[in-house]
């Protein structure tokens, strides 16, 4: 039992290994997998040279992932299929770990109900000149081209992105809500200005903010189409200016959505008081 498991190890990182050494037979294959083509079709689209994607095609038809069909066209088999779409999830998760690097230990793993392949497109925004009010700029320039925004978090926003919030809400361009933890509403509470522009806030969007008093997986922020993501430590104040990760991933925005609908849940609305 312990040889056969390990000859098919062998075998299976053998496939990964052909597939992953020539980026031209990932994409013969992914084409394959899509539709059934010609092999002139097939080299048009993918940019390969005839003799090579005569030789990689052969290749697949030996191990089993691709076949010729009835009407002379080129397909990928069901293996085929499933391989090429296992590894494309593979390859974008590998992808979204070299991306994200250490900003990863974000992503509330207890919560993530997604595979880190959506993750692949994501962006970190690092200031560019080590200057953090540039994140702030680009949040408030994000809202203020946005008509719907919603967050779960235990930051405290800087000043002029909820001033930023506050005029899109009550111009009635834009719809918010969202869920803060206890300490962030208790210090909105003991600072008067913050407190009489939030109540604004909460006032505007019909009293759709909400107060959570446990812990949160991880700072979120939707705004439209982009979910951005902040390191979660001890310090409101000064992580509220730091560095996102930026998404724009269907799946990923799903999922935000469903993580901000199911604390919220749990949550009790702000007392305007």
């Amino acid at each position: 039992m312990g040889d056969s498991d390990s000859e098919g190890t062998t075998a299976a990182l053998d496939d990964v290994a052909y597939l992953s050494r020539s980026p031209n037979r990932v994409n013969i294959l992914a084409v394959l997998a899509d539709r059934a083509v010609t092999r002139r079709a097939l080299a048009e689209h993918t940019g390969t040279s005839r003799t090579t994607l005569d030789r990689i095609v052969n290749e697949l038809e030996e191990r089993g992932w691709a076949e010729r069909t009835a009407d002379g066209t080129y397909t990928a088999t069901p293996q085929g299929t499933h391989l090429q779409r296992e590894f494309q999830s593979f390859r974008n998760s590998v992808l979204a770990i070299r991306r994200l690097g250490d900003t990863l230990e974000w992503l509330p793993t207890g919560e993530l109900e997604i595979g880190l392949e959506h993750f692949a497109d994501a962006v970190v925004r690092r200031p560019t000149h080590d200057d953090p009010v540039e994140t702030v700029d680009l949040m408030i320039e994000l809202i203020q081209e946005a008509t719907h925004h919603r967050a779960l978090t235990h930051l405290v926003p800087p000043v002029s992105l909820s001033e930023a919030i506050l005029d899109g809400v009550e111009s009635g361009r834009l719809t918010a809500d969202g869920v803060l933890t206890a300490d962030s509403v208790d210090f909105l509470r003991e600072a008067p200005d913050r407190r009489r522009r939030w109540a604004s806030i909460a006032d505007a969007v019909d009293g759709d903010l909400f107060r959570y008093d446990g812990t949160i997986p991880c700072n979120l922020w939707i705004i439209d189409e982009a979910v951005l993501i902040k390191k979660s430590g001890p310090d409101s104040i000064a992580e509220a200016y730091g560095v996102p990760i930026v998404c724009r991933n269907e799946a990923v925005l799903d999922w935000a959505n469903q993580l901000v609908d199911t604390y919220q849940a749990e949550a009790t609305q702000v007392d305007l008081e």
